[in-house]
């Protein structure tokens, strides 16, 4: 998702992408909500337990595959000349977690993404 007016670089369409296609590649996880910002994104992950034997996906699989997947497909892009040269790190090394523990604390976070965009232009990596 990305804020009226404002448009996301080729790099924040890949990471959108991957984002909505994490429900295909594991089934027992879901984003509730997402924002992608300049340089960072923010979403809510849920994870369903799954009923049969096998083990469900940790936070850190399934983020573990996300940030992987991005980065390859954007490797891939700057070879093929469809993405500038990108020359920083795509993600930082860890990434912060939350477990939501109930709905008022659920739609408060919610709240928070979607009125991230609100700085926007505040962030040195955004584009018009």
């Amino acid at each position: 998702m990305c804020p009226p007016g404002y448009r996301l670089t080729q790099i924040g369409k890949i990471i959108e992408k991957r984002l909505n296609n994490i429900k295909n590649e594991f089934t027992t996880a879901k984003i509730e909500e997402y924002i992608i910002m300049p340089n960072h994104v923010h979403f809510i992950l849920q994870i369903i337990e799954r009923v049969d034997t096998r083990p469900t996906p940790t936070i850190s699989d399934i983020i573990c595959s996300f940030k992987s997947r991005t980065t390859n497909d954007i490797i891939k892009k700057v070879k093929q000349g469809e993405i500038n040269y990108y020359d920083s790190r795509i993600w930082q090394r860890n990434y912060y977690e939350h477990v939501i523990r109930n709905e008022k604390e659920y739609y408060k976070i919610v709240e928070y993404i979607q009125n991230n965009p609100l700085k926007w232009e505040e962030d040195k990596y955004f584009e018009m």
